[in-house]
C-alpha cells in the first residue's frame, strides 16, 4: 500500500498545488516492512496557507492514501502549523490540532518549551 501510495503523490496527481518528486521523500530506516513509514517534506520553497487550500489538497492526498494511516503537519512560510490524521479505510482527513503524534519534530518542540520556562 505504501508502494501505491508513493506511486500516486509522485504521478502529478498534486501538481496542482505542487510538484511531489522523490527527493521530497524519506524513508524511516527503522521501520519493517508491516510497519513502514515515509516523511514527505518539501524544504525547497514554502507555502503560504492563506493561499493555499490545505483542505483541498489534504482530500486529495488522503483519497490517494485511503488505505493506510496519514498523518502530519502543513507548515507555511510563517510556520503557520495545519495538523492532521486520515486513518486507514477513510478517504477523508480529521483536524488534529490537539493530537501529539510524539514524533520527533514534537519531541523537539516541547523541548524548546519548557527550555523557555526557566
Amino acid at each position: 500500500e505504501i508502494k501505491k501510495f508513493v506511486s500516486f503523490i509522485t504521478s502529478g496527481e498534486l501538481d496542482d498545488y505542487f510538484e511531489i518528486t522523490s527527493d521530497y521523500i524519506t524513508y524511516d530506516d527503522d521501520s519493517d516492512a508491516a510497519n513502514t513509514k515515509i516523511t514527505i517534506s518539501n524544504d525547497d520553497y514554502g507555502i503560504e496557507i492563506d493561499s493555499f487550500n490545505v483542505e483541498d489538497f489534504l482530500d486529495n492526498l488522503c483519497y490517494g492514501g485511503k488505505q493506510i494511516l496519514i498523518y502530519g503537519n502543513v507548515y507555511d512560510i510563517d510556520d503557520e502549523e495545519y495538523r492532521f490524521i486520515s486513518h486507514a479505510g477513510s478517504v477523508g482527513f480529521e483536524n488534529a490540532k490537539n493530537i501529539d503524534f510524539a514524533d520527533e519534530l514534537d519531541l523537539e518542540a516541547r523541548k524548546e518549551a519548557h527550555e523557555d520556562e526557566y
